[in-house]
């Protein structure tokens, strides 16, 4: 007997951009916790957000639990997590985030690990099938 597969999208073509501000309330760490990190073993990922105080200007604005990879076009994934508030605070507003919902992907093409963007699909816990 003979299973049809389906064809699930690479984990890469889920990665979500968005320029935001946050009206000049402080920080963006005060809208938008950022938890997770290299010491405990994690990406950064984004916590509690107060999206009444964050304006999306581009694209979809990121929600609780995403994974941050790229703040201002600056790789994050692998950053501590007072490294990666380090990055966030360097930015004046507004900022563009490159994040990506946890979940499980098809993530084939992910054997060659050099590449940031593939090895995070190991790290963060993507399914991976051969």
């Amino acid at each position: 007997m003979s299973k049809t597969l389906k064809k699930k999208k690479h984990w890469s073509s889920k990665v979500q951009e968005c320029t935001v501000s946050w009206g000049g309330s402080g920080e963006l760490v005060t809208v938008a916790e950022v938890r997770g990190g290299a010491e405990l073993g994690e990406f950064p990922y984004l916590g509690h957000i107060v999206s009444e105080a964050l304006v999306c200007h581009a694209g979809r604005l990121p929600s609780s639990g995403d994974v941050l990879l790229e703040v201002n076009g600056t790789p994050v994934s692998g950053l501590t997590n007072r490294d990666t508030l380090a990055v966030i605070r360097h930015f004046r507003e507004p900022v563009r985030l490159k994040t990506v919902k946890p979940g499980v992907y098809d993530v084939i093409s992910c054997q060659n690990a050099a590449h940031t963007l593939d090895y995070i699909c190991f790290v963060v816990g993507f399914y991976y099938s051969t």
